[in-house]
């Protein structure tokens, strides 16, 4: 066992061979509540381990091989892990295999690895056992299958029967489980130990939330067994020396990520000087918040803007467009020579800010970074050092119950998001001018609750109650009119017909470049031989609509328009410079609150509504074995991507697949909670922000495992995604945040745009498809673009992904082009 000077200790330590999976901090979870032991997670390609492994080991009780994408013989796939097989004497050690791990078990031992005829992905079964070894007792067990890949013993190919005794082509593993249940690909190789070492594996995934709680006891017996190995071969585990502690990389159990760990190169003197120039717009003393709440009757938010004269100014509104899951409409107000701009370019990791001087005048401030890792100490510190809760004298109490009190507010690209898992972003990124991150920093806003008919006015500004009390007036008045605005010249009705007017006219004349049916069914099939291969096992696969216009577009009466035609309970207005976004996301990515309760809300499983489509049909639909696979495996990487900072124990599934419905669709939502820890909000631990980089992109719009699945989708769609499939909100001064994810959304930015395209025509949805190659260019600040796609999994038909794409991108243009 190595000879390494070290002595015995009496806590459990597990060591975790990660292979690059997006369900694994849920597997550190599991063995952390089963076996109360310590776990430390390692890569399967970690040049340390591979080069110690064998005095590393001597740490630990025993090693979990994780589950992963890829091929067990493909050495680039499994690391170091096959040396952990091939272990021999006093230098094995216990070792459970999972999925990717459980095959490269049996790889070595004699079995081959085949291709299912179709994968199992998000499947559920119940499996036939022994009833033996670690499947002891396991009566009720059902579980979670993520594989395209088989494990053969080489057995009676011709009856296809399951057996209980060694293969002669594999004397070395005993087969300890099957499932029967698939007509398609007959038995599955589910469980299997190694006849004389203590090596175990498993094809199924005992962590998914699908799997039965057998999955923990299968572990405890599992555990049970290895420390019975350890104890008949008077096998000790070592303590941990202080330089192994050092050395090894520290994993979502050992360290939670936060700040303490990452801020350091992030705050030198330039960034430094950021935070410090955020600060002093809110004055020299302590920061305070000034607000006013009180009750009126309904008032539209975009009423609002237009009564306070931001209809053409910048301005940002997130709106939850009188939907009945929406609670909380907000307008930040972006005020010249007030407001700071913040955003950075991971094409050249550039962060730029703007300097406001004593004067009122601006100038742009660039910082070069090493990687977008340290951007978010440098918006978190702005946001603490805004924070009105820090004053030394509370004057009066804080509004507890509106959501926000002023801080960031914009969005963050899908391309940021590659970034923090360090995956390259197509090369066509380089070459936009749209910001990856882009924010400002809002002093003045307003917060409508739609729920208790309550609406405060705020400000971070000091010395702005004449601007509150006066807001305040013009809305009152407005409310107790009825909204009905009094300007001469020019009644609602009037306004209401010019702004229809002006984008009939405009969008009459527009160019639409839509997605062809044949190429994205090739890309659905290329996804599929993805799938089928093992590399994924969901991909979520997204194209592109662009709206070439002519002459400009009013971009405020386009939103109304899709807030009229397509409500849904997280849109969304953005005005910055030549950066525009008109969105009506049903999905909420990831919100928190000032007292750390996180929340996600993805969404998988979309149908259309239709005079036929009852909701009766919707449900059987959505209630398919393929629509819930989908949610299921988003469910299962969401949870680990929040465990990874709050821990598997203070994670949750509030709502498991259920359906919702929206004004144009019936989708399938879950949501998945968890709870940062109080004393590290107080003490500089994790926090919400940790949460969002660590989830980032969103998984909804990615697939399992994300960043394999990713490096393939950027292979496929062949272009950067930008603000579509990220996501947008706001951060606050006083430690809440919520952010959407970008669907249903149009954005124009200022790239310029050369495509295939024609004029619009006459069809059921007044959008014709490209039937020439003529080439056109147009100004960038006139090109739309509208995101849409689907996740691909091994269930889906080419056909009915093109349909389901189809409906999420008519849910927008349909919107924008109707006549109403």
């Amino acid at each position: 066992m190595g000879t390494m000077d070290a002595k015995p200790d009496e806590s459990r330590r597990i060591l975790f061979v990660d292979a690059f999976d997006s369900f694994s901090n849920n597997i550190v979870g599991i063995l952390k509540e089963c076996l109360e032991a310590e776990v430390i997670l390692v890569h399967m390609n970690d040049e340390l381990v591979h080069r110690d492994l064998l005095d590393i080991l001597t740490l630990f009780d025993a090693v979990v091989v994780g589950p992963g994408p890829g091929h067990p013989a493909n050495p680039s796939d499994v690391g170091f892990i096959n040396k952990l097989w091939a272990l021999h004497g006093t230098d094995m050690i216990p070792v459970l295999g999972i999925c990717l791990g459980f095959q490269s078990l049996c790889l070595l031992y004699g079995a081959h690895i085949k291709r299912l005829q179709q994968a199992r992905h998000g499947i559920i079964s119940r499996p036939c056992h022994s009833n033996a070894d670690i499947f002891a007792g396991l009566i009720n067990l059902e579980t979670t299958q993520y594989h395209s890949l088989h494990v053969d013993l080489l057995g009676d190919e011709e009856t296809r029967n399951v057996f209980w005794d060694c293969s002669k082509a594999c004397p070395e593993l005993l087969p300890l489980a099957w499932d029967t249940s698939d007509g398609i690909n007959g038995p599955i190789l589910m469980g299997a130990r190694h006849v004389s070492k203590p090596l175990w594996g498993v094809q199924f995934h005992p962590e998914s939330i699908c799997t039965s709680t057998d999955g923990k006891r299968l572990i405890s017996n599992w555990w049970s067994h290895a420390q019975a190995w350890s104890s008949d071969q008077r096998r000790v585990r070592m303590k941990m020396p202080s330089w192994s502690q050092a050395s090894l990389p520290p994993g979502p159990s050992r360290i939670v990520p936060g700040f303490a760990e990452q801020g350091g190169s992030a705050r030198d003197p330039s960034c430094a000087h950021f935070v410090h120039q955020v600060r002093s717009t809110i004055g020299e003393k302590d920061a305070s918040l000034q607000w006013e709440k009180y009750s009126t009757v309904p008032v539209s938010p975009t009423t609002i803007i237009e009564e306070l004269g931001y209809r053409n100014n910048d301005v940002v509104l997130l709106d939850s467009q009188g939907h009945s899951s929406g609670r909380f409409s907000i307008i930040g107000f972006v005020l010249p020579r007030k407001t700071i701009k913040i955003a950075y370019r991971v094409s050249d990791r550039m962060l730029r800010y703007e300097l406001i001087g004593k004067q009122g005048a601006t100038q742009e401030a660039a910082i070069q970074l090493d990687s977008i890792d340290q951007v978010w100490p440098m918006l978190q510190d702005a946001l603490v050092a805004c924070d009105p809760r820090k004053q030394r004298l509370h004057c009066r109490s804080l509004p507890e119950d509106s959501p926000f009190w002023g801080g960031l507010m914009g969005y963050i690209s899908y391309e940021a998001g590659l970034e923090t898992i360090d995956v390259e972003p197509h090369r066509s990124r380089a070459s936009s001018d749209l910001p990856d991150i882009n924010f400002v920093f809002i002093h003045r806003s307003i917060v409508v609750d739609h729920k208790e008919g309550e609406l405060y006015v705020q400000s971070l500004l000091p010395n702005d109650h004449d601007w509150i009390m006066k807001t305040r007036s013009i809305i009152e008045t407005l409310a107790t009119q009825g909204e009905i605005r009094k300007r001469p010249n020019l009644t609602p009705a009037m306004a209401k017909s010019s702004e229809t007017g002006n984008l009939v006219k405009v969008l009459a004349t527009a160019k639409v470049t839509r997605p062809t049916e044949t190429s994205y069914r090739n890309k659905v099939l290329k996804c599929q031989d993805y799938l089928a291969a093992g590399d994924s096992y969901e991909l979520c696969l997204t194209d592109e609509t662009t709206i070439h216009l002519d002459s400009a577009l009013d971009e405020w009466a386009l939103y109304k328009r899709l807030r009229k035609n397509n409500p849904a309970p997280f849109g969304a207005f953005l005005r910055f410079s030549d950066t525009v976004i008109v969105g009506s996301s049903p999905e909420r990515f990831l919100s928190w609150t000032r007292d750390g309760k996180c929340q996600f809300r993805p969404i998988k499983g979309t149908v259309k509504k239709s005079a036929d489509m009852t909701r009766e049909k919707a449900h059987a639909i959505l209630e398919s074995s393929k629509e819930r696979a989908e949610n299921l495996m988003i469910v299962d990487l969401i949870r680990h991507d929040l465990s990874g900072v709050v821990g598997a124990r203070n994670t949750w599934v509030s709502k498991l697949m259920v359906v919702e419905e929206y004004e144009k669709v019936y989708q399938l939502v879950s949501v998945v909670e968890g709870q940062l820890p109080s004393p590290a909000l107080e003490q500089g631990g994790p926090r919400g922000i940790d949460v969002l980089k660590a989830s980032l992109p969103p998984g909804s719009m990615t697939g399992a495992p994300k960043k394999r699945s990713c490096q393939i989708l950027a292979n496929i769609e062949q272009r950067p995604r930008g603000v579509y499939s990220g996501v947008l909100g706001y951060m606050d001064v006083g430690g809440a945040g919520d952010f959407s994810v970008v669907i249903r959304t149009a954005v124009r930015a200022g790239a310029v745009a050369d495509s295939q395209s024609l004029h619009m025509g006459d069809s059921h949805d007044n959008i014709s498809r490209p039937t020439n190659d003529d080439k056109q260019s147009f100004s960038g600040s006139n090109v739309w673009r509208v995101g849409a796609g689907g996740a691909v999994t091994i269930q889906s038909s080419d056909e009915g992904e093109f349909m389901e794409m189809e409906v999420k991108a008519a849910s927008v243009l349909g919107a924008l082009f109707s006549q109403k």
